[in-house]
């Protein structure tokens, strides 16, 4: 979210207040290359501040930091302004921030009399702790082909926004297999007007934005009511990758691998595959449940509730389609995976 700090149209309370309003109890706010002000708890709206630094490209979101860092533009001759992530990276994990790939894939905006990309160049930035998986504006301008779909997002953004692009899908299962690469979806709420005359609304509200796209996360207990537990507690949450992206609604859905012996462990763990390891999932409505293996989908159900053996090593992870009529089944959820490797044979008895 972006506040009139940087380039968004609400202060830091008028968000809080569409939070609540739209029943969100965490709002992250990212203004560009500056920590967002007024963070703290607003009614029942808890409110953390962030930022994006924004170089011509390369954008990275950080969390968790005390002040922000000097943004490092580039120093390649022709490239100054897409920035250095990899210094960048460095610089906020020193300070102890969590770090994100921001809208990857964002594309142009057909049609637009200044179409702009904003899609990362230099992947040395998949060195961050996460990436940004689905993006509301990103998905909007890539649905957006012509102005009967630029309308139709407009009206129904639900059921049309297009869920994350299949490059990025690709790229977070490969980096998967080797460490914790945590996916979370982001509003990136400006509600910028439509730049159109015939049409003097914005795209999106920040209300509307916060029903959109959301990151669900899995808390270790709950929220406090003071603002530096709290914030620990979603950055913990974020650094375990206990959290899911949502297309919409997804309150209630839950997500479990279960052990032989009793254990239990929340989507972003990383344990040895063993025999007998069971995954359960609850959909908040009835969907289609697709598993897939390292990007191969292994289970396909139309169900509200399954439970599946994993029958071998892998990155495991769960996505759920729900059907939104009158375009079918659409994207809904996209969970972290369960990272389950290999027993090295050396380290067994």
């Amino acid at each position: 979210m972006h506040t009139t700090a940087s380039d968004g149209r609400a202060t830091t309370s008028e968000i809080a207040r569409a939070a609540a309003r739209a029943g969100v109890e965490v709002v992250v706010l990212t203004d560009h290359d500056q920590l967002s002000p007024q963070p703290g708890w607003h009614g029942r709206t808890l409110v953390l501040s962030g930022l994006e630094l924004t170089p011509r490209r390369n954008h990275i979101l950080a969390l968790g930091l005390d002040q922000a860092p000097p943004p490092r533009w580039g120093a390649i001759p022709g490239e100054e302004h897409n920035g250095e992530p990899a210094m960048n990276l460095k610089t906020i994990a020193r300070a102890g921030g969590w770090s994100a790939l921001a809208h990857p894939l964002d594309p142009p905006l057909a049609g637009s009399p200044e179409p702009r990309s904003f899609a990362a160049t230099d992947f040395s930035a998949i060195d961050s702790d996460g990436l940004e998986l689905l993006n509301a504006i990103s998905a909007f301008k890539r649905g957006a082909r012509d102005m009967l779909s630029g309308l139709r997002l407009m009206l129904m953004p639900r059921t049309y926004l297009p869920g994350p692009h299949p490059t990025l899908l690709a790229l977070w299962d490969a980096v998967g297999r080797s460490r914790r690469w945590v996916a979370i979806g982001g509003a990136d709420a400006h509600a910028f007007p439509s730049g159109r005359r015939w049409l003097p609304v914005a795209v999106y509200s920040y209300r509307r934005h916060m029903r959109l796209v959301t990151t669900g996360l899995w808390l270790s207990r709950q929220l406090t009511g003071r603002l530096a537990e709290d914030q620990t507690l979603v950055l913990n949450a974020l650094r375990r990758g206990h959290c899911f992206v949502a297309l919409g609604p997804a309150r209630g859905f839950v997500c479990r691998l279960h052990g032989p012996g009793g254990e239990s462990w929340l989507p972003g763990s990383e344990i040895p595959w063993r025999p007998g390891l069971r995954l359960e999932v609850r959909l908040p409505a009835r969907g289609i449940i697709r598993l897939l293996c390292n990007g191969r989908l292994e289970y396909r159900m139309r169900a509200r509730r399954v439970e599946l053996e994993i029958p071998q090593a892998g990155l495991w992870r769960v996505e759920a389609r729900r059907r939104r009529p009158p375009a079918g089944y659409r994207p809904w959820i996209y969970c972290n995976p369960f990272y389950l490797r290999r027993e090295d044979p050396a380290g067994e008895a």
